[in-house]
């Protein structure tokens, strides 16, 4: 059998303790979340008038029902009744039941923050935050970390004397609670106040353990939070701390067998052959746990090598020559394959085959050789320069046919289209190479835990304390319109999105270059053709070419039949650009639409699913709390779509945003036109929306309307919004604009 707790046998998982069963202890009220089972006015009392009893003692409740009376109103935030009690001297603010539990105690984990506020700070009777009460001998301070209510727990730690220190019956001290909550904005919030702070009476040792000899990393890491599990090692936890029963946080992973847990244990440093009491090591509890496929997976994935006893990897290129060569291999695979596909030659079908064979091998090769040399835990073609090389190269083999062969024969009969592909090109491979190296606007992050924690109590003071305001992944505010970027691991200003075709993130430093980029591509391409159509039909005189071909294509035309046969390299070369023009006339329509609408590509693909299925947060705004509110947002659900391969490919083509784009615009349309109540969408109100005419403006000048300024690249996150210069960087209230996000 194993050594490691199952799920469903908590006898050596005491996160609540074994013997609290009845209404009236605090495991009631954690399941409840808060709420607690009230009947008849009294606090956890529960009756059955149906069934016949013997006679009993009379309950404390019905023996104290004025005590009885206090705690139901602590528990539903009935804030006058209890000032009524403790003005009129009825009950004391300290008064409990057998056992020990006040109703500071309830008010806590109730998050009647107003309530806790009057039970610390009237003038009759004050409570104290360490009194220790129920069967775990905790402390209200323990009861709000349990159920992760930062703002009491803020409120506790800034304006009382609680003790962060403190222990309850199980040895848990406050960061054991707050990561048993799951809730990651407490544990940030305790990691800032009580591990990373200087003062000694707050401090708590990160690697704390408790009754059983766990640290709140084994925890965070038996329930696969790997949210706190980035949160705890990133503040210095150690990976190898055992518990008393010689197993490491890695052991404990095993349990739930997250990927992304045991991929974070391991990269920070867990002794893979370490051994528990049972002499065995993560490959045997990983067998043990059923997960030793994901196991080995993870392994793999973080480039360790089988045969060499899972040692670190050894590779003969090092990641940037690496990535270099993924760059340029479609520089070689285009040009073999657009020269191998000669259909006038009668072998059509044959040529295909060959050439999509090659083509596939090459880019087999390319993911499963090349990109796990500096990325083997994604090999996605997509999140690799593979893409980006392949367009760069088909315009490289583009000008190179252009200025070779089409240009001395058509400058002089289309000089218009000749200047128009010199000039685009010019651009867009400017464009191109700049949209692809510079900062896409990655926000400075500080390393000051004294900073982030200003910033959080900030954030707590305008009730936005939230995974939409804060960065869990840099602990960092979130300035409005930005991300976190899973392909830079950055928090980027104004993201718009990941671009494959440019290897880079799409962000407020970018974005322009990246719009010019397509519309002068897009130009390129269309002037390429013209110019080759008439090529065509100039080379049909030079030596060596087929000229008797009517009647030989039913479906091109016959300049174009003409290269067909005399030019195939050309013909196909054309063919491959045309069909990109597909997809990038999609892309400009939407990227066209978005900055007349005032929206980034990222807030356009989540506007649907905000008003209709807004993802948890992980606040926890108490209902009384004194201050400004955050907005609220529908809750109602929708269908999530699933990301097959059909998905993926019409993400990489732009057909979802096309679609959406399109879907929105006849919304707009039917709205001006019928009488009926708008939907959701539709009615939707957009803060950085102010008239297309300005929008269009905001996204090409920085400052003042003028030529000179179209041509200014953002130094830092400065950008027009409204007129107005914004610091992206900084920004988190719109100019003139009432709610803060889409």
């Amino acid at each position: 059998m194993s050594d490691l707790p199952k799920d469903d046998d908590m006898t050596m998982v005491p996160l609540v303790g074994q013997d609290e069963t009845t209404a009236s202890t605090e495991l009631e009220a954690l399941n409840s979340k808060g709420e607690e089972t009230q009947t008849n006015g009294s606090v956890g009392i529960q009756t059955d008038d149906t069934k016949e009893q013997e006679p009993q003692q009379p309950r404390e409740e019905d023996l104290n029902p004025t005590l009885a009376q206090f705690m139901a109103a602590c528990q539903a935030g009935d804030l006058e009744t209890v000032k009524q009690k403790i003005s009129s001297g009825e009950v004391q603010a300290s008064d409990t039941f057998s056992d020990g539990v006040t109703g500071l105690h309830w008010a806590a984990i109730n998050n009647r923050l107003s309530l806790v506020k009057y039970l610390m700070e009237n003038e009759y009777s004050q409570a104290d935050p360490n009194a220790v009460g129920g069967n775990l001998r905790a402390t209200p301070f323990h009861w709000a970390c349990r159920t992760g209510l930062v703002y009491v727990v803020d409120y506790f730690l800034t304006h009382t004397d609680a003790d962060p220190t403190m222990k309850d019956s199980q040895n848990y001290n406050a960061l054991h609670l707050a990561v048993h909550s799951s809730n990651i904005t407490l544990c940030i919030y305790i990691l800032l106040s009580c591990v990373a702070t200087d003062d000694p009476m707050k401090r708590i040792y990160i690697d704390e353990p408790d009754s059983i000899k766990c640290t709140a990393l084994h925890w965070a890491s038996y329930q696969g939070d790997i949210l706190t599990v980035n949160a705890l090692l990133k503040y210095g936890a150690d990976v190898n701390k055992v518990d008393q029963n010689q197993m490491t946080p890695l052991h404990w992973a095993f349990i739930r067998g997250y990927k992304s847990v045991l991929a974070a244990l391991l990269e920070a440093g867990s002794d893979i052959y370490h051994k528990n009491d049972k002499n065995k090591d993560s490959f045997g509890v990983s067998q043990d746990m059923n997960c030793e496929n994901t196991w080995l997976q993870v392994l793999r994935e973080a480039d360790r090598d089988q045969k060499n006893n899972w040692a670190p990897r050894t590779h003969l290129l090092e990641p940037k020559p690496a990535k270099v060569v993924t760059f340029l291999i479609p520089y070689v695979l285009l040009p073999i394959v657009l020269r191998l596909c000669n259909f006038s030659n009668g072998l059509a079908i044959p040529e295909i085959f060959v050439s999509g064979l090659l083509f596939g091998v090459g880019t087999l090769l390319t993911k499963m050789f090349l990109i796990p040399m500096y990325s083997p835990k994604d090999t996605s073609i997509l999140k690799s320069p593979y893409l980006a090389g392949l367009f760069s190269g088909t315009a490289f083999w583009c000008i190179i046919v252009w200025i070779f062969a089409i240009l001395p024969a058509v400058i002089f009969k289309r000089f218009v289209a000749s200047v128009m592909v010199a000039a685009s090109a010019s651009l867009f491979s400017y464009t191109f190479f700049k949209a692809m190296f510079i900062n896409p606007g990655q926000i400075p992050i500080t390393t000051d835990s004294e900073s982030v924690l200003k910033d959080v109590k900030e954030l707590i003071s305008l009730a936005r304390f939230d995974t939409e305001h804060f960065c869990v992944n840099t602990f960092a505010r979130r300035p409005l319109r930005s991300k976190f970027s899973r392909f830079s691991n950055r928090l980027i200003a104004r993201f718009d999105h990941f671009c494959p075709w440019v290897y880079n993130d799409i962000g407020v430093r970018n974005h322009k270059l990246f719009l010019t980029f397509t519309y002068s591509l897009a130009v390129a391409i269309v002037s390429f053709f013209i110019s080759s159509i008439k090529f065509f039909d100039v080379a049909e005189h030079g030596s060596g070419y087929d000229s008797d071909i009517d009647e030989k294509c039913h479906l091109l035309s016959e300049d174009l039949c003409k290269g067909f046969y005399n030019n195939h390299f050309i013909f196909n070369l054309n063919i491959w650009c045309l069909f990109n023009l597909v997809w990038l006339g999609f892309l400009c329509t939407v990227q066209t639409f978005q900055v007349l609408k005032g929206l980034t590509t990222w807030e356009f693909s989540s506007l649907n699913n905000r008003v209709n299925n807004p993802m948890y947060n992980h606040s926890t705004v108490p209902s009384d709390f004194d201050g400004p509110r955050p907005p609220v947002e529908s809750t109602s659900t929708v269908r999530r779509g699933h990301n097959h391969g059909l998905g993926v490919c019409c993400k990489l083509l732009g057909l979802d945003q096309f679609v959406m784009t399109v879907k929105l615009a006849v919304a707009s349309l039917f709205r001006k036109t019928q009488s009926e109540v708008p939907g959701p969408l539709e009615n939707l109100h957009i803060p950085t929306d102010f008239g297309w005419q300005q929008n269009w403006l905001d996204f090409w000048f920085i400052g003042d309307v003028t030529w000179r300024n179209l041509f200014y690249l953002p130094i830092e996150g400065e950008n027009n919004l409204n007129g107005q210069i914004v610091d992206y960087y900084k920004l988190y209230e719109y100019p003139n604009a009432g709610a803060e996000h889409v």
